[in-house]
């Protein structure tokens, strides 16, 4: 380039002007790259739109084709309107049908009380004079639901003097002790273990009072005496009901679930029936009624298939599906009102995909009966184009009601709308799928790109430079010549 002539910083403003102008046009390049790298990008969030909507929908076909639990077996159990004492609810195991129920007792918890004493008074005092032990048995039901278990109680001879009052509140206290050790150390829960307190029926009388924490005959207490009889004295253990003297049963325990006035008892299609709880989950198969009130008043209530939750289901697959192929319309077809090509337009791939989620959903299903063999038969109609819209509940609900096999294999058979639609969208959302392939295939020309760009870059910054350079040495010849005339002149 000839001798150094300075700093090309120090251009005039007219060549950097003109500098600029050139660069300008020789970045158009670049500019094209730009904006071809911004397209891919577009289309990447577009196809990343669509994986969302893929997934969405795989979803949904999973739960129409899942064989282990249809949507369309649900059941739904209600009471008769203004039913009081009682409530239903069935799982899918349940079978329809309509029952009678009457809820004449309830299940209740065992409850003992000593006999009533004298809260000033010595007579328990004097009654022992040595260490007693005694056990509490209680349930600890495990799957059999009949195990029980024993806690021992220890009251020493220092907390059975004092007045009666005194000695009831340290037996109350041993018991609390025993039960909350046999919780510490994992042989009861919390829940198994029963409550202790001192009553006071009047401000001068004292009684202990025991209460077991589950109900019916099952969760009843049961106890064995000390060797002086403690409990027998207390007359917490005595096979009576209670009075307002002295000590029993609060509630009939009896001698089995049968004769137990701790059990609940209810009349179903006129036969009685007795239950440790209020939950009752094993007089109807698949059917939990909940006892509420003990009023004898006979009430029915009824089991059906699940028409509502069939109906939302359809109605999330009709959703999906015509989210899909909205979106495919709208980024494959030219606009309607600019004219515009969809973004997607000249990719074949999602082209053909709207067409085929079309065709999958309208085709009607090998092997149906007359009248379900295609979603137009349970209301489900294809608009002009290509989204579904459920137009008649009634039909829907009706195939729920009477014909679940056939519906359920309307979407789920071999040849099911749903199947085939699962197959299809599986090939584009699941890993190494089409769309990873089309996201990887644009991760590489957004790749190759930038590569260029950096290229173009680097080239840019040579060519300016090299233009800086070159007006650089103008500017100098330019002012070596007028310094010169200014010297002959």
């Amino acid at each position: 380039m000839g001798t150094s002539v300075g700093p090309a910083t120090n251009l005039s403003p007219q060549y950097q002007r003109l500098i600029q102008r050139t660069l300008q046009i020789e970045r158009q390049p670049k500019l094209e790259l730009q904006n071809e790298r911004q397209q891919q990008k577009n289309t990447k969030s577009l196809v990343s739109d669509l994986d969302g909507k893929l997934s969405s929908l795989q979803s949904q076909l999973s739960t129409l084709t899942d064989t282990t639990s249809s949507p369309f077996d649900g059941r739904n159990a209600s009471a008769a309107e203004g039913t009081e004492g009682f409530s239903v609810s069935a799982d899918k195991t349940a079978s329809a049908g309509s029952y009678s129920l009457a809820v004449n007792r309830l299940a209740s918890a065992d409850g003992r009380v000593s006999q009533t004493y004298d809260a000033d008074g010595t007579g328990l005092s004097d009654a022992f004079n040595s260490d007693q032990s005694f056990d509490v048995e209680v349930a600890t039901p495990s799957d059999s639901g009949t195990d029980r278990t024993s806690v021992q109680v220890n009251v020493s001879a220092a907390d059975l003097s004092g007045t009666n009052k005194e000695v009831l509140n340290n037996i109350q206290s041993a018991v609390d002790s025993a039960f909350q050790s046999a919780v510490d150390d994992g042989t009861l829960s919390a829940d198994e273990r029963p409550s202790a307190s001192v009553i006071n029926p009047t401000s001068g009388t004292a009684r202990l009072s025991l209460r077991s924490q589950q109900t019916g005959y099952q969760g009843r207490l049961s106890f064995s005496d000390s060797s002086n009889n403690v409990l027998s004295e207390l007359q917490v253990n005595a096979d009576q009901i209670a009075s307002d003297t002295q000590g029993g049963e609060i509630t009939e325990v009896g001698t089995g679930e049968a004769s137990s006035k701790l059990t609940s008892e209810f009349e179903l299609n006129g036969l009685t029936f007795t239950r440790n709880s209020n939950e009752v989950t094993d007089a109807v198969d698949g059917v939990t009624i909940n006892l509420e009130e003990a009023n004898g008043t006979e009430s029915s209530f009824e089991v059906t298939a699940d028409e509502e939750g069939a109906q939302s289901v359809v109605e999330n697959f009709v959703d999906r599906v015509s989210e899909v192929i909205t979106f495919l319309n709208e980024k494959t077809n030219p606009n309607p009102e600019s004219g515009e090509r969809g973004e997607l337009a000249d990719d074949s791939t999602f082209r053909r995909l709207s067409r085929q989620l079309r065709t999958d959903a309208t085709r009607p299903v090998d092997g149906q009966p007359e009248g379900l063999s295609t979603l137009a038969d349970i209301g489900v109609e294809a608009n002009r184009d290509g989204t579904l819209k459920l137009t008649d509940e009634d039909a829907l609900r009706t195939a729920v009601r009477e014909n679940q096999g056939a519906l359920k294999d309307l979407f789920a058979g071999p040849d099911g709308v749903a199947t085939r639609m699962e197959k299809r969208v599986d090939q584009y959302v699941d890993a190494g799928g089409l769309l990873d392939d089309r996201q990887d295939s644009i991760d590489s020309s957004i790749d190759r790109i930038d590569d260029r760009i950096d290229g173009l870059d680097e080239r840019l910054q040579r060519r300016e430079q090299q233009l800086r350079n070159q007006y650089a040495q103008v500017q100098s010849t330019i002012r070596s010549l007028a310094s010169q005339q200014r010297i002959i002149g």
